[in-house]
């Protein structure tokens, strides 16, 4: 019991100053010091180290998975992206590699990166050259993980109980605003539309919320868009989890907070 207290009254020693100055010598044998160094080698490569009181970090995480033994295809996932990165960003990092046919950063219910993507090439030779050249190599500070994109099945991801605020994804990027009056202009009781802008580049992030004076409203927009299509791309509709707006008619100034919301513009 001695010798445990003794390690780990010097185990917190150690890592209670970022500099030697300011620990004070402490006194063990030759055997000791060899438990201590054993405990702080273990806790540290376990990430023990934890529970002698030194917390993880907290805030959002890029969601990556470490390279798995699949299929090859032409199609492959891109992991520990920064959030902000854009399918645009992946086309100019992966086109030298060979034609893309598509490019996807995936999201979550909000419409916020989930930190990882996919990109689709024409055929399964630019797909493995993508990976043995970028997988494990830096991207805007992050190490990349890069492999082929693993089958999955069809699963119907459901929707969001019916709110005030639409969420309308899969936009294209080249719209305008002039696009979007016109896709709302037969829709009636629309308070507001804002497009959410990537904060790095300014440019649209292809998805965007429009708030109604009521859930009957929402509603209503969401069977009128269902189906559409702009620019050849069909809009994804669904309705937001937590609603921007505390009560019916509220105008432009009198949005709620929103929990890491993008920035967007209204228009």
């Amino acid at each position: 019991i001695r010798q445990q207290a003794s390690v780990i009254s010097a185990f917190k020693r150690y890592n209670s100053s970022s500099s030697a100055a300011d620990v004070e010598p402490v006194s063990t044998d030759a055997s000791e010091q060899s438990t201590v160094s054993q405990a702080v080698a273990a806790a540290t490569e376990s990430g023990g180290a934890r529970g002698f009181g030194m917390e993880e970090g907290e805030g959002r995480r890029p969601n990556s998975r470490p390279p798995m033994d699949v299929q090859p295809t032409n199609s492959i996932y891109i992991g520990n992206l920064l959030f902000e990165a854009t399918p645009q960003d992946l086309e100019r990092e992966f086109s030298a590699y060979g034609e893309i046919v598509s490019s996807k950063v995936a999201q979550d219910a909000r419409g916020l990166s989930k930190g990882f993507g996919y990109i689709e090439f024409k055929d399964i030779e630019s797909a493995r050259n993508a990976i043995e050249q970028r997988n494990q190599t830096i991207f805007e500070g992050r190490r990349l993980i890069v492999n082929y994109m693993a089958k999955t099945r069809s699963v119907v991801k459901p929707k969001n109980p019916p709110s005030k605020t639409l969420f309308i994804g899969n936009l294209a990027f080249e719209m305008t605003d002039a696009d979007l009056n016109k896709l709302f202009r037969d829709i009636a009781n629309v308070i507001d539309v804002r497009v959410a802008i990537d904060r790095r580049t300014g440019q649209p992030r292809g998805f965007a919320h429009a708030d109604f004076t009521d859930v009957e409203s929402a509603v209503k927009a969401a069977e009128m868009l269902d189906g559409k299509e702009v620019y050849n791309r069909a809009l994804r509709l669904d309705y937001s989890l937590s609603s921007t707006r505390q009560g019916a008619g509220a105008g432009r100034g009198d949005r709620a907070p929103r929990d890491r919301a993008p920035r967007e513009s209204s228009f």
